[in-house]
């Protein structure tokens, strides 16, 4: 996790009664859900991976496979009231029709606690399950989005400026695969409003090389000489990575470019969004870099 701070969904499972920040769905998820092998455990696609040496491997290599779906979430929160509303779209950009499994959970940061084992500081800290642990069944067929939305309260003991929402879409057994999750802030959903796309029956813009490099990054673009656009791309959380602007020299052109972060080194291995918008024409979808 810790070479993958921004792009894993994390959630800490208190679940044995009398611990610190101990959460009866949390203890119900990891006992009905899992083969528990005891502390400590990461649980991952429905398995309790033990011991701890295997889980950098497993992480590594799960964070170079593509995603059948693409994640967006948005939604409200008014920090006066302390409620909100969170909404999950997962669009289906695989070839057959995917029925799985969606949950939602608030977690907290930066809780200090000191453990009989030694562990101080408690991250992602597991608070409410959205409506409960269960999660709801849904099916996307292909090329489609669902919507699943939650409503919530933050309640007056936790500290709003450090409690995140985590959504996945999961498998049921026997696969319990993770098709995706991504996670938002409670502070960035105050004034959000959802951004509606319009479909287009042919994309304008068409991804070359997918999955590629961040350094070699090809669109071929397909509009009017002369047509100005933008190009943005985003991180899983909805973070600006890279914004391009520029104008069309030809009716059908390839555009290269290079994915740099902050720093301006390269991005870390994963899926990132991007949103293609010009006078006449919006397009979205999704850039694996590997």
């Amino acid at each position: 996790m810790l070479d993958y701070p921004d792009q894993t969904a994390l959630v800490e499972y208190h679940s044995a009664t009398g611990d610190f920040g101990f959460l009866q769905e949390a203890r119900d998820r990891v006992y009905n859900y899992y083969i528990f092998y005891g502390y400590p455990s990461l649980f991952a696609d429905g398995v309790d991976l033990w011991p701890i040496s295997t889980w950098r491997p497993w992480l590594t290599n799960r964070m170079t496979q593509p995603s059948p779906i693409t994640l967006n979430i948005t939604g409200g929160y008014d920090p006066v009231t302390k409620n909100g509303m969170v909404t999950a779209s997962f669009q289906n950009d695989s070839s057959s029709a995917i029925t799985a499994r969606v949950y939602f959970v608030i977690t907290e940061d930066s809780l200090y606690h000191l453990d009989p084992n030694g562990h101080e500081w408690h991250n992602k800290l597991a608070r409410d399950f959205l409506p409960d642990e269960t999660g709801e069944v849904i099916t996307i067929d292909v090329g489609q989005t669902e919507d699943v939305s939650r409503n919530f309260t933050i309640d007056a003991a936790w500290d709003e400026d450090f409690c995140t929402i985590v959504t996945w879409i999961q498998v049921d057994a026997p696969s319990r695969e993770g098709l995706q999750a991504g996670k938002i802030k409670i502070t960035d959903l105050v004034g959000i409003e959802e951004l509606v796309v319009n479909k287009i029956e042919k994309s304008v813009i068409t991804l070359v090389n997918n999955p590629c490099s961040a350094n070699n990054i090809r669109f071929l673009i397909e509009l009017p000489q002369g047509t100005a656009y933008g190009l943005e791309i985003f991180d899983v959380l909805g973070r600006n990575v890279e914004s391009y602007a520029g104008t069309t020299s030809s009716g059908r052109e390839i555009m290269q470019l290079e994915l740099s972060a902050a720093d301006r080194k390269r991005v870390s291995a994963g899926v990132y969004l991007y949103r293609f918008t010009s006078k006449t024409e919006t397009a979205t979808g999704k850039i694996i870099v590997k």
